[in-house]
C-alpha cells in the first residue's frame, strides 16, 4: 500500500510569457490552482526569475521561473504533472523532493518568499499607479 502522508517537495515551474504578461499575479493564480487541485499545502510560491532561454522551448524563446515548496501526498505529483502538460500557460516543470532541507533551511525560504512576493506586490501597485 502507498504511503499517502504528505512528503515536502519543491517544484520549478516555467510560464509562458503569455502567461505573465496578464500579470504575474495570474501565473501564480495558474500554479496555485493546480496544487489546489491536488490537496497540496503551498509553503512558498514567488517569481524566481524571469529569462531568455538557452533554447526554444515548443516555440518559447523566454520564460518566466516560479519557485515553490509545498506539501503534498506522493500519489497526487502525477496529477500535478498531467495538469500542468495540459496547460497551455506552463511551458516545463520540474518536482523534487525537499527532504534533504532542514527546519532553518525551509525558514529562510519562507522568509525570502514572503520578501520576494512583498517586492512583487509593490511593482504591480507602482505599475497599476501608472497606468492611472
Amino acid at each position: 500500500m502507498a504511503d499517502n502522508t504528505p512528503k515536502l517537495y519543491e517544484g520549478m515551474f516555467l510560464m509562458s510569457q503569455a502567461s505573465v504578461s496578464a500579470g504575474l499575479g495570474n501565473a501564480l493564480d495558474i500554479v496555485r490552482g493546480m496544487l489546489d487541485r491536488a490537496d497540496a499545502e503551498v509553503l512558498t510560491l514567488a517569481k524566481w526569475e524571469e529569462r531568455k532561454l538557452a533554447y526554444p522551448i515548443n516555440g518559447h524563446k523566454r520564460g518566466t521561473f516560479l519557485l515553490t515548496l509545498f506539501k503534498v501526498a506522493p500519489t497526487q505529483i502525477a496529477n500535478i504533472e498531467r495538469d500542468c502538460n495540459l496547460s497551455e500557460d506552463v511551458v516545463r516543470v520540474m518536482m523534487t523532493r525537499a527532504d534533504h532541507m532542514g527546519e532553518t533551511e525551509i525558514a529562510e525560504a519562507l522568509k525570502a518568499a514572503e520578501a520576494a512576493g512583498d517586492a512583487a506586490n509593490l511593482e504591480e501597485a507602482e505599475a497599476a499607479s501608472a497606468e492611472a
